[in-house]
């Protein structure tokens, strides 16, 4: 060891609202001073241990794995040994944050194997006194208090620094951290836990003043820091072995995967076996053959999702139905999945109907245990907005002035000046920049789940969600560094589509064959695709993706994958030069090299694997190599490492001939690919899934578009999917109280509109009015209905207004069925056969109905649409006076200013090239949707106005790109 003194108490910003920096500030600062080993200690959890390992490796520092631990006003640090010592204290984290009924010394002591335990607290040093095997009285430059404890009880001294900060100056920043954690102000802190305000990361020759007092303790530290070697949390990785024992699940692997080929294949030819036992040599060899079967036996748990990922490349996970899509026909790149150098476990990615996903895991966890099950978190991080608003409320601003200020900045931004604002605001401003990407609190991943062998809480500190769902505390990235296997079984409305069309269809007396079903192969579902009709279908329903589709006017399979993934932001820069390419535009390659490569993408780079694949062909990286660049591209704080690769790959290349002006523009394509972009598989498995929805919606509008609606929708707005089934020839028949289940219902060429349209109506009285229908067959009057079922005086009000009695109540307008109800029922009416319908108290006065726009107006509110009329109904007078063209019309004046009037249904903003903002939207009239766009000076006027849902005039010129028409807004004005 250099050196006489070791920082073994060390906090960093992943000491969540406490600590003031960065691990790669204080592993820095530590190299810097001359240290060769530190500690990265952090208030209970080990949230950036992953990091610290990281960053210690790249300075040349030996990492000292502890953390802090406190508990009511007890506090040690427990500074690790060994891989015994890590499992006891990601469970000692684990008891303590999951709120363990035991005090601090029971769990230090049950802890204490394999770790060095440091107090300053005198009670909890006289308990684990002589109960424990390594355990020092812990000195600050603050207190030496403990020193008569630690002469009491015969325990050696240990200096530490309580290190928060690196500068002077960060002590306001943890001021403001803890008053955000207090949800209180800087000015306000008395009662709340600050470090002292010296807490620094000081010297070896700083230490030696602050310590002089006390040379043992000093010395003790470098002492404690020889014996904690501790630097790699585990090799290999950590999953349970199906069926107990590897080489049975090896077996059952193969003979499952050739049961399921069978179906899927039939005859098996000399291809598939090939590929079929190259798969299984390389999955069995890096003992994941109880990952595939578990998965497997997930999947089965219900009949319909998703596989997607890396792993719709493997034809294993194809044959055991984890997969929809054929790797062979598709040529999928198994590579990306596995490949024999790979040392990472696999990730296979599983999509369930969302409302069927929770239930799911709740299912796997009763299954495996919930003490050896846990959901991965999430990091959430501050950003700007966030920190701003954060920062702003700890010096005690109030939330509208906070807005005031934010619109403020946002206007100077966009005319390009320079900000200017009063002393507090600068100081909240400097502060919210320095915390901005802190770590702010975790949150549950979407589907990320992990599984042990043994307990949980040995292998990972876990806490307790606000879902009351246990939580392993590293992230996706932390748990694959540690070698858990991560499972996504994650929520999608579109399969959800899926089944409740098919159910509908069943229900209609239709029925579909899901083992012929080949809806890809289907030419009418292509050309709807092809035109870019795909309003409600997955993954090419958004704005960008229908426009694409008119562009292309390709609607096959082998290009929806494309399409899928190069809309994507890793890949969407090249689509107009794809769009031009597939029109006949001649292209140069990027190389002879690569030409097998990107053939099918017309020499773009599309998809993940296509970086793995080109840094392979082109300078010489094995696969394992090229998929490093790949991961490498999508990780924070990658400049170094990428660097290096870059340097490598530029080596390789040259080697092969390749001149740098191809090697520049090749890395600039590769170098996008730090964006979100998808992987083959994984378009192919999406495309897969679009496909099936395309189908039902060409051949079956109705159920399908009854189920997108009953389903939450997707990109648009309620009323614009009521609008789309209208545009698809359907008759809208209203809420109906004999008619009307929860959900819509489509048949033919009408759609039937659900209860849960009707906002406010109670769940239990839809249950009960659907429950006694079924039971006693539909309501004769509203005497009967009024018997039979308790209904309450609110929801008879949503009811009448929706138009749902109409059909019980003939004769009687909706104002007179309410004045019906209110006279003739009783308190306790429907509860118990009691109802003064039978016997009325009086006769019906002479109600005076409401206009036929007031009528629809109180139907529009309580349904957000109208059945039969698009709701620019209501504004038809006001509009009438304006010059405008039919929506339908508009491809019929390319290159005219023209002038619209539109409702929106979907909006998007954006950054151009150069930062500025501007916005896609949406908008239909009665005839048709229409896509329109606000460049940045027509964003700045008008984007503010469009938060109001009501409609607008609109005038601009018509523009078309390769058949897509949009409008270039000039000009909108509220219709009021």
């Amino acid at each position: 060891m250099r050196g006489e003194f070791v920082h073994l108490q060390v906090r960093s910003c992943h000491s969540l609202l406490y600590g003031t920096r960065t691990i790669g500030e204080l592993v820095a600062r530590a190299a810097d001073l001359g240290y060769d080993a530190m500690a990265l200690t952090d208030i209970n959890n080990l949230y950036g241990v992953h990091d610290f390992l990281e960053a210690c490796r790249d300075r040349g520092i030996r990492p000292i794995v502890g953390a802090e631990v406190r508990k009511n006003d007890e506090r040690a640090l427990v500074l690790v040994k060994n891989k015994m010592g890590f499992s006891a204290l990601t469970s000692l984290i684990s008891s303590v944050m999951t709120g363990e009924d035991r005090g601090l010394a029971p769990l230090l002591t049950a802890a204490s194997a394999g770790n060095i335990l440091l107090t300053d607290s005198p009670g909890l040093l006289e308990e684990l006194a002589g109960h424990v095997e390594e355990l020092y009285a812990m000195v600050t430059p603050f207190s030496r208090k403990i020193l008569t404890a630690s002469v009491r009880f015969r325990v050696p001294p240990a200096a530490v620094g309580e290190v928060t900060l690196l500068e002077k100056e960060d002590y306001d920043v943890h001021r403001v951290l803890r008053a955000i954690a207090a949800r209180d102000t800087v000015d306000n802190l008395r009662g709340v836990d600050c470090a002292p305000a010296d807490s620094l990361f000081f010297s070896p020759d700083e230490a030696r003043h602050i310590f002089s007092d006390c040379p043992e303790a000093m010395a003790n530290t470098v002492s404690i820091a020889g014996r904690c070697r501790f630097a790699r949390i585990f090799e290999g990785f950590i999953f349970p072995v199906y069926g107990g024992d590897r080489d049975s699940a090896a077996s059952l692997l193969r003979s499952r995967t050739l049961e399921g080929a069978e179906v899927r294949y039939g005859e098996l030819s000399e291809s598939v076996m090939e590929r079929i036992d190259y798969e299984l040599s390389i999955i069995v060899e890096k003992g994941f053959a109880s990952y595939f079967l578990i998965v497997a036996d997930i999947v089965k748990k219900t009949s319909r999702t998703c596989g997607r990922g890396s792993a719709a490349a493997s034809i294993v996970s194809y044959c055991l139905d984890i997969t929809n899509v054929d790797p062979i026909r598709h040529n999928l790149y198994f590579e990306r999945f596995l490949n024999p150098e790979r040392l990472d476990p696999p990730d296979i990615d599983v999509d369930f109907a969302w409302d069927e996903r929770d239930a799911i895991i709740n299912d796997v966890m009763n299954e495996f245990g919930s003490d050896r099950c846990a959901m991965v978190s999430t990091h959430i991080h501050f950003r700007e907005a966030s920190a701003l608003r954060d920062v702003a409320r700890a010096h005690g601003l109030p939330d509208d002035e906070i807005t005031a200020f934010e619109r403020q900045l946002f206007r100077e931004r966009q005319a390009g000046m320079g900000t200017h604002v009063d002393p507090l605001w600068r100081r909240i401003l400097d502060t919210a920049f320095r915390i901005r990407g802190f770590p702010r609190h975790l949150s549950v991943h979407v589907g990320g789940l992990v599984m042990t062998p043994e307990l949980i809480r040995d292998y990972v500190p876990v806490e307790r969600a606000a879902k009351n769902v246990p939580v392993i505390t590293w992230d996706k990235d932390g748990a694959e560094a540690a070698g858990l296997v991560k499972i996504d079984l994650l929520g999608n409305r579109s399969l959800a589509v899926i089944r409740d069309a098919l159910a509908n269809l069943e229900e209609n007396g239709m029925h579909v064959d899901e083992r012929t079903w080949d809806p890809v192969s289907d030419e009418k579902t292509m050309d709807m695709l092809a035109r870019g009709d795909t309003m409600g279908v997955f993954y090419v329903e958004s704005p960008a993706m229908r426009q694409l589709q008119k562009k292309t006017g390709k609607g096959d399979f082998g290009h929806l994958v494309i399409h899928s993934s190069i809309i994507r932001p890793a890949a969407n820069r090249f689509i107009t030069e794809y769009v031009e390419r597939l029109g006949g535009k001649p292209w140069k390659s990027l190389h002879p090299r690569l030409d097998h490569i990107l053939a099918e993408t017309y020499g773009i780079m599309c998809y993940q694997e296509d970086v793995s694949k080109v840094a392979v062909a082109l300078a010489g990286f094995t696969p394992a190599e090229g998929d490093g660049l790949r991961k490498i591209l999508t990780k924070r704080n990658r400049e170094v490492k990428l660097k290096e690769y870059r340097e490598r790959f530029y080596d390789g290349a040259s080697r092969n001939g390749v001149d740098d002006d191809a090697c520049a523009a090749i890395w600039a394509m590769i170098e996008s690919f730090d964006g979100y972009s998808f992987c083959k598989p994984h378009s192919a498995s999406y495309a897969m899934v679009s496909f099936q929805s395309a189908w039902l919606k060409a051949h079956y509008p109705a159920e399908f578009m009854a189920a997108v609606i009953s389903n939450g929708g997707g990109y648009y707005t309620l009323p614009g999917y009521i609008s789309e089934a209208r545009r698809l020839g359907m008759t809208i028949d209203p809420l109906d109280v004999n008619e009307s289940g929860y959900r819509f219902r489509g048949k033919g060429k009408r759609m039937r509109v659900g209860f849960m349209a009707a906002a406010g109506l109670r769940l239990a009285t839809i249950k009960a009015l659907v429950e006694e229908r079924r039971r006693g067959g539909p309501f004769r009057s509203l005497g009967d209905l009024d018997r039979r079922v308790h209904i309450t005086s609110a929801d008879y009000e949503i009811l009448v207004a929706s138009g749902a009695l109409d059909s019980v109540s003939p004769g009687l307008g909706r104002a007179a069925q309410l004045w019906h109800i209110l006279i003739n029922r009783g308190e306790g009416a429907g509860e118990a056969g009691a109802s003064l319908f039978d016997s009325p108290v009086q006769e019906l006065p002479r109600v005076r109905e409401k206009p036929l726009q007031e009528r629809l107006r109180q139907e529009y509110r309580v349904m957000g649409f109208l059945c039969d009329r698009h709701p620019l109904f209501f504004w038809q007078e006001k509009t009438a006076s304006y010059r405008k063209i039919p929506a339908h019309d508009i491809p019929r004046h390319i290159g005219e200013i023209i002038t619209v009037t539109g409702w929106p249904v979907t909006r998007k903003a954006i950054l151009t090239s150069s930062g500025n903002p501007m916005e896609f939207v949406s908008f239909e009239d009665e005839t048709a949707m229409y896509e329109t766009v606000f460049f940045p000076e027509a964003y700045r006027r008008f984007s503010h106005q469009l938060e109001e849902d009501v409609p607008w005039i609109i005038r601009g010129r018509v523009e078309e790109d390769h058949g897509a028409v949009n409008i270039n807004v000039r000009e909108i004005r509220k219709v009021v």
